[in-house]
């Protein structure tokens, strides 16, 4: 760990209060996959790590678990062997959540990683507490970066004012996990999933009707309808997406917007759907009642794919076949954003051969032939478009096609506002925004339109405030 130097008193504002919008009032959030177009950075010191005398250690943080942990630590450990300049310690805080409050909290007592996997939706955070050196700085610094072969919306998805912040690792974005064996039980044709909305609420009434208690199981969970409104070519938020200019209030509560949540509310409303919550005891339920057969579809992470294939094959579940497909409801402008988490080089402390030996490993971490492992062990995109011909990951999408699902679903539709995803400072609080909405209109038998606008308000509430003590 590494001491902390001159954060700005303004940083310090993250930790009292919530968090919200996305950078200054007068400031540009624009993505584009073409690197710093000149910005201002920091410099990295690549030759630190040269001129060091013994090797360096760095402290690394993440939230995996199961076997995406088990890929980690595979890929860290032969990062280790392979030299004997750098050496990685790997720091698990079990969630993003927990990371985050942590990373928070070390802000004022200096205790903060070298190199940190943040979630997406915490960037404009990171950014603001002023302790992270831009990717941006290591990769104009390096004379190898090949930022064309990067999928572009992973790298777009980490840009701000043109300065690349993060580096993508584990990229995933949500996929529908079905029983094919309960398709064909219902009627229906197991290899042509639901693809659209309507067809979703009809293979969920044709399974019930089969005998199911209920025909799928929707997590209560903010990023499911943040996929589903870019998918109808919705912007989160105002002055596109907060990428034009710092986002001032939400904008999901749109024609967009309300085709999702009423949508939603109907299916769970007819019994077609039942809600389950995103955290605590009961989370994975919508997972675990497809091997129990109490309904045949979900909506999930691609990253769960892995830990799902062992859980549900593991001989407790009889009779389940999983299928995975592409989220259903896209339309011709539409498409998903960026799921998961990037990796971010502290720029605190003054040891330059310690942020040199961040980017190393990084650098090392995004390699095709890393992203190839880890994408065939994880279910997490490869975020380099020649780790899909290596051989880890051909030979598994060949094994299990459902891994491929969540890449072509990446790389298809638009590159616009909606689907370059939300830069919004305090996406904790629009979240729980979302979520308590959802609750009223699943448990409560509230209004769809009235829960949305009621999110809404209380997003561009959380907004304003983050922007005014800013």
């Amino acid at each position: 760990m590494r001491s902390l130097v001159g954060v700005a008193a303004s940083t310090l504002l993250l930790l009292t209060a919530a968090c919200g919008g996305g950078g200054d009032d007068d400031s540009s959030s624009g993505g584009g996959s073409g690197g710093g177009d000149g910005a201002d950075v920091p410099e990295c010191p690549l030759d630190a790590l040269e001129s060091a005398t013994e090797p360096v250690d760095i402290v690394f943080w993440h939230t995996m678990a199961r076997a995406n942990e088990t890929a980690l630590t595979k890929l860290t450990d032969a990062y280790n062997a392979s030299q004997d300049k750098v050496k990685v310690q790997l720091v698990n805080n079990t969630s993003y959540d927990d990371q985050q409050d942590k990373y928070r909290a070390g802000l004022t007592t200096g205790d903060l990683p070298d190199v940190a996997l943040m979630q997406d939706s915490y960037l404009q955070q990171m950014i603001d507490t002023q302790t992270v050196l831009p990717a941006q700085s290591c990769i104009d610094a390096a004379s190898d970066f090949d930022g064309d072969d990067f999928v572009p919306r992973t790298l777009d998805y980490y840009q701000v004012d043109s300065v690349q912040w993060g580096l993508p690792f584990n990229v995933s974005n949500p996929v529908l996990y079905y029983d094919k064996a309960a398709f064909r039980q219902a009627g229906l044709d197991p290899e042509t999933p639901p693809a659209s909305f309507d067809d979703l609420r009809a293979a969920a009434q044709a399974i019930k009707d089969a005998g199911f208690p209920t025909g799928m199981s929707l997590k209560v969970d903010s990023w499911h309808f943040e996929e589903l409104l870019a998918l109808q070519d919705g912007d989160l938020v105002d002055n596109g997406n907060g990428r034009d200019s710092r986002a001032t209030a939400a904008a999901f509560d749109s024609d967009e917007g309300r085709v999702v949540f009423d949508f939603l509310g109907g299916l769970v409303a007819d019994g077609l759907a039942t809600p389950n919550p995103r955290s605590g005891p009961s989370q994975f339920d919508n997972i675990l009642g497809i091997g129990s057969h109490n309904h045949a579809m979900t909506i999930d992470s691609s990253a769960a794919l892995g830990t799902i294939m062992e859980v549900l094959g593991s001989g407790q579940y009889a009779d389940v076949e999983l299928g995975v497909a592409p989220l259903p409801g896209a339309t011709e402008d539409g498409g998903v954003t960026v799921g998961g988490a990037a990796l971010f080089i502290s720029a605190t402390g003054d040891e330059p051969e310690k942020q040199a030996a961040a980017w190393d490993y990084m650098d090392f971490l995004t390699t095709p032939d890393s992203q190839s492992k880890w994408a065939a062990a994880t279910g997490y995109i490869p975020v380099r478009t020649s780790a899909v011909d290596l051989p880890e990951v051909t030979a598994r999408w060949a094994e299990a096609p459902g891994f491929r699902v969540a890449y072509d679903q990446l790389v298809d539709g638009s590159d616009n506002t909606a689907t370059a995803g939300g830069v919004v400072g305090d996406f904790e609080s629009l979240r729980a925004a979302v979520e308590e909405a959802q609750d009223r209109m699943f448990l409560d038998d509230g209004d769809p339109a009235a829960a949305l606008t009621e999110a809404a308000d209380n997003t561009t509430t959380a907004i304003e405030s983050y922007n005014d003590r800013l």
